[in-house]
């Protein structure tokens, strides 16, 4: 009897299982018991969960010097402390098996991990997003996105990010691509050291970003917008692309 009823089971789980259909899938005029949240509203609610475990570092401008950061709770981290440190590491290796370490022992730039991170976390996959730790591999991809690419490459001079977008800037440095060249500037770009960052919330006059590698950290940064919700220009970023993020399923 035993024998007879662990058979019976075992093909009652195949039968669930049948080849060609996900096991408990349910009919087309079954209401779920709950609304699965998109993937935009995965990446940033991914986003805002890291920032908290850093200690929701916030950007604060210091007038003509270079930015600090201001800590919610009052403890300052640092990417090689280390939770922090494990934190970076598992961005890094879910997108890539290079090194992290470099050949003076000090962390590779990991600000495009994350967000091929919050990306594979999020449930898109390789051909959605690149698993990747560099900025441009994703921003070439969607340069030239196709019509039924979730992200696309945007004009940051005229389009408006919105929440779960990516916007991008060129690096301050003498190898990052000079937009005032005639045929420099988007969407004419080339390859050079980026930063993007997820925009998490938007409201008249500003945006919210987070990104990752930020002074080390996990951080949130406020960025301004003029009254068409267009980013403005910024004394330490060069707007390269804003990456909108489609809801195609």
């Amino acid at each position: 009897m035993r024998i007879l009823t662990l058979s019976l089971l075992a093909l009652a789980i195949a039968g669930c299982a049948a080849p060609g259909r996900p096991p408990l899938t349910p009919s087309p005029d079954v209401t779920p018991n709950f609304v699965v949240p998109d993937a935009r509203s995965r990446m940033v609610y991914l986003a805002e969960e890291e920032w908290t475990l850093f200690g929701r570092p916030v950007v604060v401008e210091s007038g003509a010097g270079e930015p600090v950061l201001g800590f919610g709770d009052g403890n300052a981290t640092n990417e090689v402390q280390g939770p922090m440190l494990a934190r970076v590491l598992m961005y890094w290796y879910r997108v890539t098996r290079q090194p992290i370490v470099g050949h003076q022992g000090e962390l590779q730039p990991w600000s495009a991990a994350f967000i091929a991170w919050l990306a594979r976390s999020a449930g898109l996959t390789p051909a959605e997003f690149p698993s990747t730790v560099l900025h441009w591999d994703y921003i070439e991809r969607f340069l030239s996105a196709g019509d039924r690419d979730r992200f696309a490459a945007r004009d940051p001079a005229r389009y408006a990010p919105r929440v779960g977008d990516l916007v991008c800037n060129a690096r301050n440095s003498d190898e990052a691509p000079d937009f005032a060249d005639a045929g420099g500037g988007f969407p004419h770009l080339r390859r050079g050291p980026y930063h993007c960052d997820l925009v998490v919330a938007a409201r008249a006059g500003e945006i919210e970003v987070i990104g990752g590698n930020v002074r080390d950290v996990v951080a949130l940064t406020r960025l301004g917008v003029d009254v068409r919700g267009v980013l403005v220009p910024h004394p330490r970023r060069r707007w390269a692309a804003v990456l909108e993020q489609r809801d195609v399923e």
